[in-house]
């Protein structure tokens, strides 16, 4: 609890809501009415609609509001907070999804590393001189400080490159039509935080689908700019915001640390040099045994060796995957058989603390040494694609989950399709729903309403399955009950027409709406309503 305490107390002193980076803003909207993002989305998908084919797929059929919360840097010193903004089901995900898939060729250059298997391989292959040494250099909150004004107008300038977008994805959008959807996708993002609602103004979000392309795009441009100058080493490679290079000297390093923190304002770099011929970088640690780079597998020091229990309710299968990923993750990252053997001794003791059987851990590795000896991995043939066909099925038991595989496999063979199960366990969630707080803007939604007029005794019982603001605005319109009131008794419609508004009832669906909402017309017998008997008008005739 004490921990917990301290990561709470650290959060809210780290958190980029109350320590806002280099001037980006997350400003508390507090009370007042949120800014309206769907009618954002209606331009984007109108831009969409006139591509066609590709409208439905980015089309919402539902939203909420992003949330914001920290994951510690438990491996830094002092501890730091890395905001995560989760974005999924938000009225903008599936078009930023889309954008993600369509554009992300273009965030790629010869500097970026995109596997981490395909670099430990080239980093086999690199000659280093004597005395040369390694270095990395890290962005410091890099996702809420790219310019993104400055990084769309390079994305697009790209994507129009003898109009490589329309070219590749058969589209016929403009340059305008392109940026105003990544505008769409990215910016006035609304998200809750400890119960508050905030606007993001700047910078893109780590948990959205654009936010890696988008950063991307950004370093790439600074990289472009260096190149051009001449100025970066013989040795550079990126991923992310994590940057390798191969310096002559201590000295060298240091000036191009300057050069890349004069290369745009909007970031700041800092250096880590190798210590004891040592340098960790992409859970890798590579060893500086000049003329070669050695690589074995990076633990770190905050590694608690969390993974799967074998006592976890899941079918077996997972758990001995479990195994054979780790292994060879361990060989493809270990570059002799000496550290390799290192990193199985390791897991061994992870996997015993795990309580899985020493039994199959021993016969586990014996078996991949046995398939990874050069001579005796059998040559596999080129398979045709094989048709499958995956059913989620409930994990009650072991022996269920094997009944089932072996009754699933008798059934492939009849109908000639391969039919293979995929076990779901069922999550604490389901059972332990945490009720969140939520901004009082947001608890605005499926209400059941009253309206009292402040001039006389007309009232007026409602409900909305949207925002309350949403639908006061539908009373401003000569269509309702309550314009026609101002208009016969007072002559206009007061302004501020949303202090005349309170909410009766929060609903969980439709039909406890249409439920409450009779209820409260029976016993306040307002004098607008039409109606008294909700039901039976709304659902029943």
């Amino acid at each position: 609890m004490t921990t917990i305490r301290a990561l709470e107390k650290h959060y809210n002193q780290k958190h980029p809501c109350c320590d806002t980076p280099q001037g980006i803003v997350f400003p508390n909207l507090g009370s007042k009415q949120a800014p309206v993002e769907k009618p954002q989305l209606v331009t984007g998908m109108g831009i969409l609609e006139k591509a066609g084919r590709i409208h439905d797929s980015v089309s919402p059929t539902g939203s909420r509001l992003a949330h914001l919360y920290g994951l510690p840097k438990t491996h830094k010193e002092p501890l730091a907070m890395r905001p995560i903004l989760s974005a999924t089901d938000t009225y903008n995900f599936p078009l930023a999804k889309w954008l993600d898939e369509k554009l992300k060729p273009l965030s790629l250059n010869q500097y970026t590393v995109t596997d981490n298997f395909d670099f430990t391989k080239e980093i086999h292959e690199l000659k280093i001189n004597k005395g040369e040494i390694l270095v990395s250099y890290d962005v410091s909150s890099l996702f809420t400080n790219v310019p993104l004004d400055e990084t769309i107008e390079i994305l697009v300038n790209r994507a129009f490159s003898n109009n490589w977008f329309n070219t590749t994805h058969n589209l016929a959008l403009t340059r305008t039509d392109l940026i105003d959807l990544l505008n769409v996708a990215t910016k006035g993002q609304l998200f809750q935080f400890n119960g508050a609602l905030y606007e993001q103004t700047d910078g893109v979000a780590m948990g959205s689908p654009l936010g890696p392309l988008l950063a991307n795009v950004f370093m790439s441009s600074i990289e472009d700019t260096l190149e051009r100058q001449r100025k970066l080493p013989s040795y550079y490679r990126r991923y992310v915001d994590d940057t390798l290079t191969v310096m002559p000297d201590l000295a060298t390093a240091t000036t191009f640390l300057h050069t890349l923190n004069s290369a745009h304002t909007s970031v700041k770099f800092t250096m880590e040099v190798e210590k004891n011929s040592k340098l960790p970088f992409l859970g890798t640690e590579l060893l500086n045994h000049a003329p070669r780079i050695e690589t074995k597998v990076y633990v770190k020091p905050t590694n608690t060796g969390l993974l799967l229990h074998y006592q976890s309710h899941v079918d077996n299968r997972y758990k001995r995957s479990l195994l054979k990923t780790m292994l060879d993750r361990a060989h493809r990252l270990s570059s002799s058989w000496a550290h390799f053997s290192d990193e199985c001794d390791r897991l061994k003791k992870v996997f015993a603390r795990l309580k899985y059987p020493e039994r199959l851990v021993n016969s586990t590795i014996n078996t991949f040494l046995q398939s990874r000896i050069v001579g005796t991995q059998p040559t596999q043939t080129p398979k045709e694609p094989i048709s499958i066909v995956r059913v989620v099925i409930p994990f009650k038991d072991q022996e269920s989950a094997n009944y089932v595989k072996k009754e699933l496999k008798n059934l492939s063979m009849k109908v000639q399709t391969t039919v293979q199960p995929v076990f779901v366990s069922r999550k604490v969630g389901q059972d332990l729903k945490v009720r969140e707080i939520k901004p009082q803007i947001v608890n605005q939604q499926r209400v059941v309403y009253q309206f009292q007029c402040d001039l006389c005794d007309a009232g007026y019982v409602g409900y909305t399955r949207g925002h309350l603001h949403t639908r006061v605005d539908g009373h401003k319109r000569k269509a309702s009950s309550i314009y026609k009131h101002y208009h016969e008794r007072h002559s206009e419609v007061p302004k501020d027409l949303l202090k005349r508004f309170s909410i009766l009832k929060k609903c969980s669906n439709k039909f406890d709406c249409l439920v409450n909402e009779m209820l409260f017309i029976r016993d306040l017998k307002p004098t607008l309503n039409v109606q008294s008997d909700s039901i039976r008008a709304k659902v029943f005739v």
